[in-house]
């Protein structure tokens, strides 16, 4: 029987007319089957059919609508961007599991049979928000949008948000972030961030960065509080500018949001209170980022931009990194939630106090330990509400599942076409209006085989009789030395990162990872003449993968493309002189087809150097790279390139937008893994390992 989940969700767009429509329908996920209907109960669905391979599930965030937020998710072709369906809902939990079991559907095999909707057992939910509800719980009608250029696909450049990592478990069953002994830990290995505790105040604990901080500047500071709260109200709460942050900050003098680049990132200008004696209130223009893990836990990054003018009698204080952290634990022996709030700040608070905070002025730690404290203004204000607002939530937006489900097969052949090709989207949008007015498959393609070049289709992993000169590869990035290195590449310690053991299917632990497969031979850093893709760079002529045919060594290439005005490619040699075996699972990835490799390969990032706005941006959890990115692959007689998208994802153009404006202060570590699934398949082996250290934007080569 296929997994199912129900309920209401908004439907949103530009219709033929140009005119914006915001819709509730009621949506029916059953296996890889998708259905929307008018109503519930209703038997014949406005729009049903098959999620086939080449549709694909993207989060793009928050949008402003009628006055409201929606969360919202993409679900589109790939070969064809104008045919899309955009659908919202009002929680940020209720949207992640839509696009969690979205996810899971494309991920199901294409030939599985289909049976009738049924309850599936309790493993599911089903949602039913019907509606926007205003602060006294009546219903609202969804109207125009305020503004189309917010999701319509074409606005690329703005950005369309797609989550890493989303709502694979659920918020209530999560862990602390924070380790007893103060330590920000991670799972796969990776960065480790140090806090010594200073102090206890009102309830909070506050924490000072272990770093070799100058004197004269101001230590990383953060304060940690548990909050009566589900993390995604405290986020909402975080997140709003409204007249409810008076309720809970008193450092706000007043504040706009100035520019909204996408569903996951903003700019927002702040002005402070001045309540220290003669000194000039100070103010700020920051971006926000945020994203939603899959533990349920909640991150809003901070960053100052020189945007915005400062008012008179201003001064422009500055944040270099911070944010606030929100992590799902468990509930209270009565069952109401709890969230355990996080809240990092580095900052400068500029002026005469700036450069007289050697000691001699106390302003810049008061303002901001003022700004910390407000972590206890966001538990007090939970502790004041009358009504727990999360019981209310959850009946309004989920439902149990009914006894019996009126959503099973129909006789009509649409079920078996492609959802997004089962019908024209503007005419379909144009019917739905009209309905709705009184509320105001394919086969399975593998990738060109792989020639054999020769190698022995038995045996062990073996080294070849030859040996290879590896220094003759020479790229256009340096190869430097592992610390303190500048504009460099290096092959890290493998052992650093952690992969799945022999034992993992009976023990789900991770041990350090042995020596990879292939050995990192060098890096090129490239920007393309126009604002076009470098794709298959390891075919052209010119390329050090061609000037090695018949040198016995096959290469691994990863090709990196970085959005940017003029797209640049960040490209990674990987290279092995050794046998192949055949049945092994690297042979495997090589000769398998795209959705065999798409399921596998897996990239696990950590920041080796830098700020703690990057380090949690980035993370450390291993991510299966085709599920959140464009992946296409290419073969040729001594090589496979892997070609990776970073921009056609909203969340890691997100990251990276975060990663330049310190990309030459960092130093980033990545393996590339080949996911192992099965006993047979374990232990896993790493791909290849590389390092990054301090790369310089202006120093990427023109592709030849």
């Amino acid at each position: 029987m296929a997994s199912s989940i129900e309920g209401f969700l908004f439907t949103y767009g530009e219709s033929r007319t140009k005119s914006i429509y915001c819709l509730s329908v009621f949506c029916v996920l059953t296996g890889r089957r998708f259905a929307m209907y008018k109503h519930k109960g209703d038997l014949v669905p406005l729009r049903s059919g098959l999620l086939d391979r080449d549709h694909r599930v993207d989060d793009t965030g928050r949008q402003l609508v009628n006055g409201k937020f929606l969360y919202t998710l993409r679900l589109y072709d790939i070969t064809d961007s104008t045919k899309e369906v955009l659908l919202g809902a009002v929680s940020p939990d209720e949207i992640a599991e839509w696009r969690k079991a979205l996810s899971t559907a494309l991920e199901m095999p294409l030939g599985v049979s289909f049976e009738p909707w049924s309850p599936p057992g309790g493993i599911s939910r089903s949602f039913s928000g019907e509606g926007l509800s205003d602060n006294d719980g009546n219903q609202k009608v969804v109207g125009r949008m305020s503004s189309p250029s917010n999701f319509r696909n074409g606005q690329a450049n703005k950005g369309l948000a797609s989550l890493v990592t989303i709502g694979s478990e659920s918020p209530l069953t999560s862990l602390t972030l924070d380790s007893p002994d103060g330590d920000d830990k991670t799972s796969s290995g990776g960065t480790t961030s140090k806090w010594r505790l200073v102090r206890c105040e009102n309830g909070l604990r506050y924490f000072e960065e272990i770093t070799d901080t100058p004197k004269w500047k101001l230590p990383v500071m953060k304060s940690v509080g548990v909050v009566k709260a589900s993390a995604s109200q405290i986020f909402d709460l975080i997140m709003s500018y409204g007249h409810e942050r008076s309720q809970w900050d008193h450092t706000i003098q007043s504040s706009e949001i100035v520019e909204t680049i996408d569903g996951h990132s903003d700019v927002v200008y702040i002005c402070f209170r001045q309540d220290w004696m003669w000194l000039r209130p100070r103010d700020l223009c920051i971006s926000r980022y945020w994203k939603r893990e899959e533990n349920g836990s909640y991150a809003v990054f901070y960053r100052s931009l020189p945007k915005f003018p400062m008012r008179s009698c201003h001064v422009r204080a500055l944040i270099n990194s911070g944010g606030y952290i929100v992590t799902p634990l468990k509930s209270s022996p009565s069952g109401k939630p709890r969230s355990l709030v996080e809240y990092v700040l580095e900052m400068d608070t500029a002026g005469c106090t700036s450069w007289m905070s050697m000691g001699r002025s106390a302003y810049p730690a008061y303002l901001r330990d003022t700004l910390l404290s407000t972590v206890a203004g966001i538990r007090d204000y939970y502790v004041a509400q009358r009504v727990d607002s999360t019981v209310t939530m959850v009946k309004r937006h989920i439902v149990e599942f009914p006894e019996e489900s009126l959503y099973g097969h129909t006789a009509d052949t649409r079920n078996d076409v492609p959802f997004l090709d089962s019908e024209d989207l503007e005419e379909f949008y144009d019917a739905t209006m009209d309905q709705l007015s009184d509320i105001s498959e394919g086969t399975v393609e593998g990738s060109e085989p792989v020639p054999d070049m020769g190698l022995p289709k038995g045996g062990r992993i073996r080294d070849e009789p030859a040996e290879v000169d590896w220094s003759m590869f020479k790229g256009s990035v340096p190869k430097g030395p592992l610390e303190g290195g500048k504009h460099c590449f290096s092959q890290p310690d493998s052992s650093f990162f952690k992969i799945r053991g022999p034992n993992f299917l009976l023990t789900r632990t991770l041990v350090p990872a042995g020596e990879p497969l292939c050995k990192l031979v060098t890096v090129d850093w490239y920007k393309a003449k126009e604002k076009i893709q470098i794709q298959n760079i390891a075919s052209r002529p010119e390329n050090l993968v061609q000037k090695a045919v018949g040198k016995d060594v096959f290469f691994v290439v990863v090709n990196l493309q970085v959005p940017q005005a003029v797209e640049h490619s960040l490209v990674f040699y990987f290279a092995t002189h050794k046998v192949i075996r055949e049945g092994s699972l690297l042979h495997k990835f090589i000769k398998g087809d795209d959705s065999f490799r798409d399921s596998r390969l897996t990239l696990i990032p950590a920041i080796a150097e830098g700020s703690w706005i990057i380090k949690q941006a980035v993370g450390s959890r291993p991510t299966i790279m085709a599920q959140i990115l464009e992946v296409n692959y290419h073969n040729g007689p001594n090589y496979m390139e892997i070609d990776v998208n970073l921009g056609s994802s909203g969340v890691v153009r997100g990251v990276l937008g975060l990663v330049f404006g310190y990309i030459t202060s960092i130093v980033v570590d990545m393996a590339f893994l080949i996911r192992g699934e099965t006993e047979e398949e374990l232990p896993e082996h790493i791909l290849g390992v590389v390092r990054l250290s301090r790369i310089e934007m202006g120093k990427a080569k023109l592709l030849p």
